[in-house]
């Protein structure tokens, strides 16, 4: 049986090693490698992504693993000195030798096909943030039989306490399925339960969007909230970081309406973070309302968007809101 303390256990190890891998790399200038569809891989999404499998693969040898990365574009792409600079990075954050040709099996570990428990990940969620040094997520998802079970999110330029950004940064978020939200500064500190706000006034009401405007639509964002009368503000992050911010009630709003009607959101991308802000008491579902379905593959075919609230009024209130600013554009 897999318990869901071992669960917790090896995700959070997995996400503190890939934070060790991120912040060594952010140490020097970071330099990424235009995969094939022009979006932006870093060695440390490799280096990220190799930790995390290698230690799912040891602890949980008969579960699946969709995950973001795979080997073919390093070993394309890295050369040399690419090649080394991942080897030395494991390495060091695993405390054992290892050669190029090891770390590229933990990238491309895909476990079970159609077993009970699937791994999502995303060895840095938000590569443009993390390239300006800014907000980044590594999410560690876990799926069973298709829902959301389990998740470790770590962020770690995200500070420990919002209203005080000029203090302690970097966050690990921790869920499981009945067993509520957890954050813990990954830098030593006080594990505390996190809940989402209870606000029922829209005057109050603050949204969060991606940073760039192709995931978001920010023209039907505004309009949103102009129609139902959100006044808290529109702020902007980068990553998967938005699903931590509602679920420690620092926002009560996530929206991400693809400016493209025909685009379908990847599962590595939500699956860490719908679980983080649901077992903290929010809603996650399309922008339409509908639940989301991550049985379907990589991607949530049968979803447009995604919308994370705190729950109650509030998702209500933004899928109306939504439908009627959609009409008027």
């Amino acid at each position: 049986m897999t318990s869901i303390e071992r669960i917790l256990e090896v995700a959070r190890e997995a996400g503190r090693q890939a934070a060790l891998i991120c912040r060594a790399v952010h140490a020097e200038i970071p330099a990424s490698m235009d995969k094939s569809d022009k979006s932006p891989v870093t060695i440390a999404d490799y280096g990220s992504q190799a930790v995390i499998l290698r230690q799912i693969q040891a602890a949980f040898p008969d579960h699946g693993v969709i995950s973001e990365e795979g080997s073919e574009h390093l070993r394309e792409s890295a050369g040399e000195a690419g090649a080394a600079k991942i080897v030395e990075l494991v390495s060091n954050v695993i405390g054992a030798g290892v050669d190029f040709d090891q770390v590229c099996s933990w990238i491309d570990h895909a476990g079970v096909e159609g077993a009970e428990y699937t791994w999502a990940i995303d060895p840095i969620d938000g590569t443009k943030g993390f390239l300006r040094r800014q907000q980044y997520a590594i999410a560690i998802g876990l799926l069973r039989n298709g829902v959301p079970f389990a998740g470790v999110m770590v962020c770690p330029n995200l500070p420990v306490d919002l209203n005080k950004p000029e203090g302690q940064v970097g966050v690990m978020f921790a869920a499981a399925k009945g067993h509520g939200t957890v954050s813990v500064p990954i830098d030593g500190g006080e594990e505390a339960r996190i809940s989402v706000s209870t606000s029922e006034n829209p005057a109050d009401w603050r949204v969060l969007g991606s940073v760039e405007s192709a995931h978001g639509d920010p023209t039907l964002v505004v309009s949103m909230m102009e129609t139902i009368g959100v006044g808290g503000g529109f702020v902007r992050y980068d990553s998967q970081a938005k699903y931590g911010v509602v679920a420690n009630g620092n926002a009560e709003i996530y929206l991400r309406p693809r400016s493209k009607p025909d685009y379908r959101e990847c599962i590595w991308d939500h699956a860490a973070g719908v679980i983080v802000c649901e077992e903290a008491g929010g809603r996650v579902t399309d922008v339409d309302g509908k639940p989301l379905d991550f049985t379907l593959g990589a991607k949530l075919f049968e979803n447009r968007g995604v919308l994370a609230t705190c729950g109650g009024v509030v998702h209500d209130l933004v899928v109306a809101g939504l439908a009627a600013a959609e009409a008027q554009i």
